[in-house]
């Protein structure tokens, strides 16, 4: 048997196919897998493509036993498990390679297509961009055009695949989307939570070091998206507090959590109210970044006695939420400081900065107490010379706030609010780190605001008796362009390298290229991510309130289903009733259909009725009109070749060419019966 007729025997028709839909399902996982994962799973598809080709037998069963104990026992050395994201998704990438090696019959394709199907859904656990979205599409397409050639009773044309292929998938995107939307969500990553690197986005960790937040000025990753829903409010009110640092051992500021949950103040005039969305990038932490100052939380969050916002669980995924913020209320406004807090909040290592100390008393002795001339006098001491905001601070070695004040008088951010606490705690005044981030970046296309790991920022809090914990800024002394403007507002000193993204007007055409595709790039994530990604559990009860439903019920998810699968086929009955015809007939029914037309309109009654065999329609027409016996005849005999037998390509082609001409030919003077195409 030659290599022709042994690729179109039934039991192997579609295995090409599947040999090259099944590489497209796996190649985005080999960014993910070890090495030898992926080196295997090419080796057995390559081997197999070769065995196909050379008409070979598979490997025995006794050897394809050996292989996956082997590749087993591999998966269970790299993991320490068979189970899990990444052990689970190995074996199945694994499994399916030697499925397919040993593919002997229709039933190990099918079976090795599926598993094709699986190995598409599994790239979700690694990668959720749109690009895998389209990557996934594209090998669900291909995989389908193999099942369909599979079952196929012939050798089907790729044009013709590819046409059903895609039309299934347009006929199951409805249910995709009715499913997408009503069916329970799960809560936090599927088979648990994976211990990688790269889920973590954020630029805050719970401490703060001086030079930590300089570091991230280079880091362009973004980090969160805010739409606005009203005015926007300008850069230097954008302060998105994440993160209230009280505790200092004389170098390090740490995060604390809070003791206890208090109760959002009320919102004053509305025209101070901002409300906005945020989509936030998977931190790995429980604090949610807020606008200052926060008087509406999404359900799952709390604001704790420290005035930080935290949720009830880390962010291990992308989440999106809705919450307000009143930009001119502060917080603790008319309440009084519990002792407690007042004492860690002026709480200070009794041998750091005793130089800073000294001055303070100096301030205090001028000023007696008066804490905004205190507060004033540190301002005014930053914005002097020879202070000088620097995008690469200095190392400090020993009492950091010392030497910063009064050696280097260079830093960024955490430098000034740092220094700028101690002074204060110096002086008797509560003080308090907040790091978050500040400004960021307004996208024209999508309006909405882009914040950067770039964008981290460290402010200070003071406590000032009857107005609560006052908002002071010490960067906006030394560098009142970067509060203004963001980071956008800053220009590197002293020969001091910027990272591209910030000066962007003096870069060529090429760069300039370049971050206009980014900004566009960023705008169809941020879609992406708003309207898919960020469908969590929280989203989904969200929409089943509106129309009185409880995502949580198995009865309304059930309504819902129902709802949405009822009004999919009302849609579908009303779409075939209107259409004509109502089915697609294919290229030689439409000629046939075209033929028959023309002859009952020369005499009635001669016309091909409904479901009635070509052979029988070709009789009557013949007893009718013997004239036109030879058109008939030779239109039925090409008709029959097309459609019910094997056929390679080409003689397809002009068994088609010839009907229709046969079904364009004069009824008047029939053409003669043509020669029938030799076929091989």
């Amino acid at each position: 048997m030659n290599r022709s007729s042994r690729q179109h025997l039934p039991e192997l028709r579609g295995l090409e196919l599947a040999l090259r839909a099944l590489p497209v399902a796996a190649l985005p996982h080999a960014w993910h897998q070890p090495l030898w994962v992926t080196l295997l799973v090419a080796a057995a598809i390559l081997l197999r493509s070769w065995l196909h080709l050379r008409d070979r037998k598979p490997p025995s069963i006794g050897l394809m036993a050996l292989l996956a104990a082997f590749a087993g026992g591999l998966t269970f050395l790299q993991y320490g498990t068979l189970f899990g994201q990444e052990a689970g998704t190995a074996l199945l990438l694994v499994m399916m390679a030697l499925k397919l090696l040993e593919t002997r019959n229709r039933r190990d394709i099918v079976i090795g297509l599926f598993l094709g199907y699986f190995v598409v859904v599994t790239t979700y656990f690694f990668d959720q961009s749109m690009l895998i979205a389209a990557w996934s599409l594209l090998s669900a397409w291909l995989l389908t055009a193999a099942l369909v050639q599979v079952h196929a009773g012939r050798p089907l044309e790729r044009r013709r695949l590819a046409k059903h292929s895609g039309w299934m998938m347009v006929h199951a995107f409805p249910f995709m989307l009715i499913l997408f939307v009503a069916f329970p969500r799960v809560q936090g990553p599927l088979w648990g939570d994976p211990q990688r690197d790269e889920v973590a986005t954020t630029a805050l960790s719970g401490e703060l070091n001086p030079g930590d937040i300089a570091e991230l000025l280079q880091d362009e990753t973004t980090t969160m998206r805010v739409q606005f829903h009203g005015s926007v409010p300008p850069p230097r009110a954008q302060y998105w507090r994440a993160l209230v640092m009280t505790d200092f051992d004389g170098r390090r500021w740490q995060a604390e959590g809070g003791q206890s949950s208090i109760e959002l103040p009320q919102p004053g005039d509305s025209d101070r109210v901002v409300a906005y969305t945020a989509t936030l990038e998977p931190t790995r932490m429980r604090y949610l970044p807020v606008l200052d100052y926060p008087v509406a939380l999404p359900d799952n969050a709390e604001y704790r006695d420290n005035h930080q916002v935290v949720r009830d669980r880390r962010i291990v995924n992308r989440i999106q939420y809705d919450a307000e913020a009143d930009l001119t209320r502060p917080p603790g406004a008319g309440e009084a400081l519990s002792r407690s807090a007042r004492e860690r909040a002026l709480e200070l290592p009794p041998s750091a900065a005793p130089r800073a100390r000294a001055e303070v008393a100096l301030w205090r002795a001028t000023h007696g107490d008066d804490d905004r001339a205190i507060i004033q006098a540190a301002l005014d001491r930053f914005a002097a010379a020879p202070y000088r905001y620097t995008l690469q601070p200095p190392t400090l070695e020993g009492d950091v706030t010392d030497q910063f004040l009064f050696e280097t008088h260079a830093g960024y951010c955490e430098h000034y609010a740092s220094a700028f606490a101690v002074l204060m705690r110096s002086a008797g005044i509560p003080t308090r780190v907040v790091t978050g981030y500040q400004g960021g970046e307004w996208m024209q296309r999508g309006e909405y605001l882009r914040l950067r790991n770039a964008d981290a920022h460290a402010w200070n809090e003071v406590w000032l008796d009857g107005e609560g914990w006052i908002r002071v800024d010490p960067t906006a002394a030394i560098a009142p362009e970067r509060i203004e403007a963001g980071i956008g507002g800053l220009t590197g000193g002293d020969g001091e390298p910027m990272p591209d993204f910030l000066r962007r007007d003096g870069l060529g055409w090429v760069q300039q290229l370049r971050f206009g595709f980014e900004d566009w790039r960023d705008f169809a994530r941020f879609r992406w991510e708003s309207w898919v990604l960020a469908f969590d559990p929280e989203r989904q009860r969200e929409l089943f309130a509106r129309f009185g439903l409880d995502a949580t019920d198995w009865s309304d998810i059930v309504t819902a289903l129902g709802v949405g699968f009822g009004l999919l086929a009302a849609v579908a009955l009303v779409w075939s009733g209107w259409r004509r015809p109502r089915r697609q007939l294919e290229v030689p029914d439409r000629l046939l259909h075209r033929l028959s037309r023309r002859i009952e309109r020369q005499q009635t009654g001669l016309g091909r009725r409904p479901h009635e065999p070509v052979i029988t329609w070709t009789r009557r027409v013949k007893v009718a009109r013997p004239d036109l016996a030879p058109l008939v005849d030779a239109f039925a005999e090409h008709y029959n070749r097309v459609r019910f037998a094997p056929a390679r390509p080409d003689d397809r082609a002009r068994h088609l060419t010839t009907l229709r001409r046969l079904a364009a030919s004069d009824l008047r003077k029939p053409a003669a019966d043509p020669p029938l195409p030799r076929t091989t």
